[in-house]
């Protein structure tokens, strides 16, 4: 995949942006990237706070051509990017599922992917990936204790720097999804995100509509499943909502 990188400063949302771009008729690999969003998107609606100072928010056009490449988005992004942070920071982060990259208990680095369908021959994807790098000293009250950074300090980066740092690491992820999307290799990426999937022996609650329950994760299946040992058997999952119940003797 050939990609073309779009870079600003500050953007409302770099989901909205791309989505102006793609309904122009922008190709494949068209990418926005932004220091800083107004309006970041998060799952289920929400928002997602997106500071500036050395952080990435990025979103990726996709068009794929076949179902096969829709399916496989979420997990072979979130594979791309723990590879890309390893790759640039140095540094083992983990996958919970199914879209969070998570270092130290916190979530550092939401993604999601969003399907835009006017027919099968116009549709299109956007993939939304929002990593946080450096501390931000305007956290809100509610993210207090639950919002996460990579390096864990302020960046001191030029506005240069921050600039082409942000785009290393998008580059470096575009790759890494590209590798897998390109040749139709699921297989291959549901087997790298077992490995750093930080989610497999623990115990954990899964959400599902007005439902709760206590559960222990035993895999992903190779369709990107979570496989949940209950009470009342063996089940898989591939949409709804787990939450760790964290050992903190044994940090992850």
């Amino acid at each position: 995949m050939e990609a073309d990188l779009k870079i600003f400063d500050v953007v409302d949302s770099t989901n909205d942006t791309l989505k102006e771009l793609a309904d122009e008729g922008a190709p494949e690999g068209t990418c926005v990237l932004a220091l800083s969003q107004r309006k970041g998107h998060g799952r289920s609606g929400r928002s997602f706070f997106s500071p500036g100072g050395g952080n990435v928010y990025m979103s990726l056009l996709l068009r794929p051509k076949a179902d096969s490449q829709i399916d496989m988005i979420t997990i072979t992004a979130a594979v791309a990017t723990v590879r890309a942070i390893k790759e640039v920071l140095g540094i083992d982060a983990g996958i919970k599922w199914v879209n969070d990259i998570i270092y130290r208990q916190r979530k550092v680095c939401g993604i999601l992917a969003s399907m835009q369908d006017a027919g099968k021959i116009s549709r299109y994807v956007i993939l939304g990936i929002g990593i946080n790098v450096y501390e931000s000293p305007d956290v809100p009250k509610d993210l207090t204790g639950k919002y996460g950074t990579i390096l864990g300090i302020p960046c001191d980066l030029s506005h240069d720097q921050m600039l082409s740092f942000a785009e290393r690491m998008a580059r470096h992820i575009i790759n890494g999804f590209s590798y897998f999307y390109e040749k139709d290799l699921y297989k291959e990426a549901v087997g790298i995100y077992r490995e750093h999937c930080i989610m497999i022996g623990r115990d954990v609650e899964y959400m599902s509509g007005n439902s709760i329950r206590r559960a222990k994760v035993s895999g992903i299946d190779d369709g990107g499943g979570i496989v949940l040992e209950t009470d009342e058997g063996s089940i898989t999952c591939y949409d709804g909502e787990i939450r760790i119940i964290w050992d903190y003797m044994n940090l992850a």
